[in-house]
C-alpha cells in the first residue's frame, strides 16, 4: 500500500499537530478518484494524546480505503476549553479546504474519538461549526461530571445535552465494566439520539474496562472480552451504511439515512412519524383522508385499538402508507402537500 504522509503543525505554542495519511487514487484503484476520510482524536484525559489511540487506529481504516488523519489537540497546561474544540475546528476546516489536492470527499469525513477524545468527537458531532458527517465514539466522556473531571475549573460542555436534529450519525462502543467513564454515558447518549431520530449503532461489551483502543493483543494485551476487536470492522461496515460503501467502482449510496425519520426537518413530510403528525394541527386537513384509512385498518385488525396505536406511532407515515397499499404516486403527492407546511417544533 503506497501511502503519502505529512505532518502539519496547527499551533506550535500549544503543540497541536495533524498527521496526514493519504492513499493514492486512480490507476490501480479503478474508478476511485476521491476517498472518504477519518479524523482520529486520541484519548488521554486531556492530559496527553495517547499514542495507543492514534496512528495504530488509522491502519484498518486505511486498509478499508479511507484517508486517515490524527489530531493531537491541546492537552495538559493548554487543555483549557475551548482550546481542544478550536483545534478540531481548525483541523476539519483544513481537511475540507484541501479536498481537491488530497483527493478526498469533503462530505464523507468521520471523526473517531476515545475517552476524552470521544468527548471532543461528540462535541464535534453536536456543537461544532464544522461538523463531521459521522462520529465513532469509544468509551467517550459524554456527561458533565466526567467531562469536568478531565477539565477541572473550565467551561467544558456535556455533549449529551446538546444533541438535536442536526447531530450527525453516531457509532458508540464501550465496556459494561468501565470504571473510568461510567457506562451510563453511552446509554444516555444513545437514548438522546433516539429521541431526536438520529441514526446510530451501539456495542456495549460485557467486560474490557477502559482504554482498550482497537482491542488487538499487540495494543492492549489480555483481560478483555474477545469480541471487543469486532468494533473496528463493525464501525467500518457502519460507515459504509451511512456514508456509502467504497469499492473499486467508487462510493455507493448510503443504505441508512442520517435521520431515521423526518420529524426534525424544516417542513412536514411523509417521513415524519405517525405520532408526530397527529400532533400537528396545521396538517390535519391534509392528513385526514389517509388518517381515516389507517384508523379503519387498525380498528379492523386489532381489538386493542389504543395499544395498536402506541406501537404504530413511532412508525413513519411513509411506511404505514406502504403497508396499507398506497401507491408511490399517492405517497409522493401527499409528501408534496405536507412540504408546504412549516414544521412548528416545540
Amino acid at each position: 500500500m503506497t501511502l503519502s504522509t505529512k505532518e502539519l503543525i496547527l499551533n506550535q505554542e500549544r503543540n497541536v499537530s495533524l498527521s496526514c495519511m493519504l492513499l493514492p487514487v486512480g490507476d490501480d484503484y479503478g474508478k476511485i478518484t476521491r476517498r472518504p476520510a477519518v479524523l482520529i482524536l486520541p484519548g488521554g484525559g486531556y492530559s496527553v494524546c495517547s499514542d495507543r489511540e492514534a496512528e495504530v487506529v488509522a491502519y484498518p481504516y486505511l486498509t478499508a480505503g479511507y484517508h486517515a488523519f490524527v489530531l493531537r489537540y491541546s492537552v495538559a497546561e493548554h487543555r483549557t476549553w475551548p482550546n481542544p474544540l478550536n483545534d478540531y475546528e481548525h483541523a476539519m476546516e483544513l481537511i475540507r479546504a484541501n479536498a481537491d489536492e488530497w483527493n478526498l470527499m469533503p462530505d464523507k469525513i468521520a471523526v473517531i474519538g476515545f475517552s476524552a477524545g470521544g468527548h471532543l468527537a461528540a462535541c464535534a458531532a453536536t456543537v461544532a461549526k464544522n461538523k463531521p458527517n459521522a462520529a465513532i465514539l469509544g468509551y467517550a466522556a459524554l456527561e458533565l461530571g466526567i467531562a469536568q473531571a478531565c477539565q477541572p475549573g473550565t467551561e467544558i460542555i456535556a455533549p449529551v445535552d446538546h444533541i438535536d436534529g442536526n447531530t450527525c450519525p453516531c457509532f458508540l462502543f464501550a465496556a459494561r465494566d468501565d470504571n473510568v467513564v461510567p457506562i451510563q454515558n453511552s446509554l444516555n447518549f444513545q437514548s438522546r439520539l433516539a429521541k431526536f431520530g438520529i441514526q446510530f449503532e451501539s456495542h456495549i461489551y460485557a467486560y474490557g474496562g477502559h482504554g482498550f483502543s482497537t482491542g488487538a493483543p499487540s495494543v492492549i494485551g489480555t483481560g478483555i472480552c474477545d469480541r471487543i476487536p469486532n468494533w473496528v470492522n463493525d464501525s467500518i461496515g457502519w460507515l459504509g451504511d451511512v456514508l456509502g460503501c467504497l469499492t473499486a467502482d467508487g462510493i455507493g449510496n448510503p443504505v441508512c439515512p442520517a435521520k431515521i425519520d423526518g420529524n426534525n426537518e424544516m417542513v412536514l413530510n411523509v417521513d415524519c412519524t405517525l405520532g408526530y403528525l397527529q400532533q400537528q394541527e396545521q396538517a390535519q386537513a391534509v392528513l385526514a383522508p389517509v388518517f381515516g384509512v389507517i384508523d379503519a385498518v387498525i380498528r379492523g385488525r386489532f381489538t386493542n385499538v389504543e395499544g395498536a396505536y402506541s406501537v404504530l406511532r413511532p412508525a413513519t407515515l411513509r411506511s404505514l402508507m406502504i403497508t396499507i397499499g398506497k401507491s408511490g404516486e399517492d405517497i409522493a403527492s401527499l409528501d408534496c402537500l405536507l412540504r408546504k407546511i412549516p414544521n412548528k417544533k416545540e
